[in-house]
């Protein structure tokens, strides 16, 4: 089983997926996890610049998940602090379990989910 975690710096959890630098892949077999690579997002809106943080009094565009979705296709979780509800139901509907959490470190979470027992906080940690 494969694991997802967004992360600006290859260690903390990020803040929001779409805005992270990358994911953390880790794997997880007979309950052992190990760190796989680290995959630099290209993938979201926020990543090619799309989105402006900002927008200068503009509503933010709706934007399609599938880059992100396609590249992280051989996963079946992502731990995550925080995204939007948009994405939550993209990720589902590929078979993929989101986990919010409110830890720091992903791979405490990512081992901690190995063990079975990182319980999800039931909600985005971010403004969404």
């Amino acid at each position: 089983m494969r694991i997802a975690i967004p992360s600006d710096d290859g260690t903390c959890i990020a803040a929001h997926t779409g805005r992270a630098g990358g994911f953390i892949i880790f794997e997880i077999n007979n309950g052992q996890v190990q760190r796989l690579e680290y995959r630099t997002n290209s993938y979201t809106a926020y990543a090619r610049g799309e989105c402006n943080q900002d927008n200068q009094g503009q509503p933010h565009h709706h934007h399609g998940h599938e880059s992100l979705l396609d590249a992280l296709h051989d996963c079946q979780i992502m731990i995550s602090r925080g995204m939007g509800p948009r994405l939550v139901a993209d990720l589902a509907n590929r078979g993929m379990q989101v986990i919010f959490c409110d830890r720091d470190a992903a791979e405490e979470a990512a081992k901690l989910c190995a063990q079975g027992v990182l319980k999800s906080t039931g909600q985005s940690c971010c403004s969404h």
